[in-house]
């Protein structure tokens, strides 16, 4: 039983390895100096490159190709010891000396590093941070498009109106056309997501990235043990890796922790540089020495208890006073007021907004093509195709490219909801709040048989104060409807909302043939199974069998022990009755030697 066990663990855990190590030869291994990897042991903390690839054809809006350069370099530090996984970015548009092709060296974009190659992208990479890394994962933008569609969609918060098409003239660069919200991206939306880089600054494209990649594992980390062969396959067809995970060593080394780091929480750390006339960054040598000791050193809990107490606080107008906002302003009011019918549920919108905001970008009733922040309402589809109402209102917090939004809708089991890290009863309010390291990110309630939620700015960049005041002051816009338990989504009289569906595509997945080796492993282990019952029924027969002989031969021993011990008494009792006479001689009458004494006889 235990060898048929252990044979069909091992053939299993060999199985999935080799199927990984398939599934990554799906893309040729990516050219690089395994000398420039560090090396990695069983146990032990790793470090992922992850580097987006914005090679592109030429097309009739690009005359000439987009060369290799890397769009995003996400750094990945993955520590057993630590209770939660860091991300890094290293902005593309951080100067650093690099050597061109005369030989020259000369302070220039690291993205333009790639160009050279993937390790020397790795040496400067290390000669500007001192970080080692163990492996990398390239991506290009056209496969991380077919990668989402494969999966089907991701459940993600758009900020803003994003839109540009280059048939409108003006500057010539990648069409987009996205409307904020919280909704299910299609691999091209997602591409235009992350993509995106002309609007706002190096941080917050990367903590765009970033914010994706997090909606990704919180949507799809839970599925992944139950659904690890679809995964495998799309993530092998998705990258190019280092051939060090051509091998299964290295492979099951980075299994396993990524399996030990399955629950943990991921912290986006800032990466810290000062911004050039021309747009582009800089970094002082302390600068980016704080950044790293962040990126492998630091973290901190969040902050609950003084969130808790800020929330107390925030109910009171004093506190309010003490806040950087500013009551709705009126032409705020009336495009709520205006959007309001649209929504077929309780709609609830703020009474206060961000003071330096309320002036740079005026909330209007509809999200136009110039519209960034505004009033939008229309339908999310869930996984199984359900439609449910939804509503996003848009705000800006007056710095580039920083929206935050305040949201409703009567899915109530939507992904965005799932693994709240605190909990707040305030007054009538039961608030679920979301951190993102010990930023606070998304406050949601749930009431009049919705949820509604405030959602921070990409790089959280509103004090957690403000998004508490916020929600705390998001009330009803007009009469309170409640509708009833499974009601379609619809007007509660009946007629059919006028909002835009969404498609969300469906997912079809081809069952892969089982191998000999499979079903070998399969095999034994089911005999293993059955093998085990019977086994261990067999085993408690003996040992109670084992108990009885060992009981009836401690009573053996016993009585032989009692029967001794009453023949030396017996033989002892003459001799002592003897001790008190005349001992006779041999030779007399009765003695020793007199043959006609009985025992003599007797001996004869």
């Amino acid at each position: 039983m235990l060898v048929a066990s252990a044979g069909a663990t091992a053939v299993f855990v060999l199985e999935q390895v080799h199927t990984v190590v398939q599934d990554l030869r799906a893309n040729k291994p990516l050219t690089v100096d395994r000398r420039v990897l560090a090396h990695d042991y069983f146990g032990g903390p790793e470090t992922l490159l992850m580097v987006g690839d914005d090679w592109r054809p030429a097309t009739r809006y690009y005359p000439h190709a987009v060369p290799h350069l890397a769009n995003e370099m996400l750094l990945v530090r993955i520590d057993p010891s630590k209770p939660y996984i860091s991300m890094l970015s290293i902005p593309r548009e951080l100067w650093v000396p690099i050597e061109t092709p005369r030989g020259e060296i000369g302070p220039t974009r690291l993205n333009a590093a790639y160009t050279g190659g993937l390790t020397y992208l790795l040496e400067t990479i290390k000669h500007v941070t001192g970080l080692s890394i163990n492996h990398v994962i390239v991506a290009t933008f056209g496969r991380f498009e077919k990668a989402i569609n494969e999966l089907g969609c991701v459940y993600s918060t758009i900020d803003e109106r994003y839109y540009h098409n280059n048939a409108d003239g003006g500057d010539q660069y990648q069409n987009i056309d996205l409307q904020p919200g919280y909704q299910c991206l299609t691999g091209s939306e997602s591409e235009q997501f992350v993509s995106y880089r002309h609007t706002d600054t190096s941080q917050i494209r990367d903590a765009r990235d970033q914010a994706f990649l997090l909606d990704v594992k919180k949507q799809y980390g839970p599925q992944l043990a139950g659904s690890i062969g679809k995964f495998e396959k799309i993530f092998g067809q998705t990258v190019q890796t280092d051939p060090g995970l051509d091998s299964a060593g290295e492979v099951l080394n980075l299994a396993n922790l990524l399996i030990s780091a399955a629950g943990l929480r991921v912290r986006q750390v800032p990466f810290s540089a000062s911004g050039l006339p021309n747009g582009d960054l800089t970094a002082t040598p302390a600068q980016i020495e704080q950044s790293v000791h962040n990126f492998l050193h630091g973290g901190q809990a969040p902050p609950t208890r003084q969130t808790a107490a800020i929330a107390r606080r925030v109910r009171h107008k004093a506190a309010l006073a003490g806040l950087p906002l500013t009551p709705t302003l009126a032409a705020t009011v009336a495009a709520e007021t205006a959007a309001k019918p649209g929504i077929p549920f309780t709609a609830e919108f703020p009474k206060v907004q961000d003071l330096s905001g309320s002036g740079a970008y005026p909330v209007l009733p509809q999200c136009t093509t110039v519209a960034h922040a505004c009033i939008r309402d229309y339908l999310i589809h869930a996984p199984g195709g359900q439609a449910y109402p939804i509503y996003v209102e848009a705000f800006s917090n007056g710095q580039v490219g920083q929206f935050y939004d305040v949201q409703g809708t009567t899915w109530t089991d939507a992904p965005l909801f799932a693994s709240p890290n605190q909990t707040l009863h305030i007054g009538r309010r039961t608030y679920e709040l979301y951190y993102d390291g010990s930023q606070l990110a998304t406050v949601a309630w749930h009431e009049y048989g919705a949820w509604y939620w405030v959602h921070n700015t990409l790089t959280n960049s509103m004090d957690k104060g403000e998004l508490l005041a916020i929600a705390e002051q998001t009330t009803p816009l007009g009469p309170v409807t409640t509708p009833a338990p499974g009601a379609p989504a619809g007007r509660p009289g009946g007629a059919s909302p006028n909002l835009r569906e969404v498609n969300v595509p469906t997912l079809t997945v081809s069952t892969p043939a089982t191998s000999t080796v499979q079903t070998i492993g399969g095999a034994a282990g089911l005999i293993g199974l059955v093998a085990f019952p019977v086994l261990a029924l067999l085993l408690l027969r003996r040992r109670r069998g084992l108990r009885r002989l060992r009981g009836e031969l401690a009573e053996l021993d016993d009585r032989q022990a009692a029967l001794l011990a009453s023949a030396r008494a017996t033989r002892a009792a003459p001799a002592a009755r003897a001790g008190a006479a005349p001992r006779p001689r041999p030779d007399a009458p009765g003695g020793l030697a007199d043959p006609h004494r009985p025992e003599t006889l007797r001996s004869r």
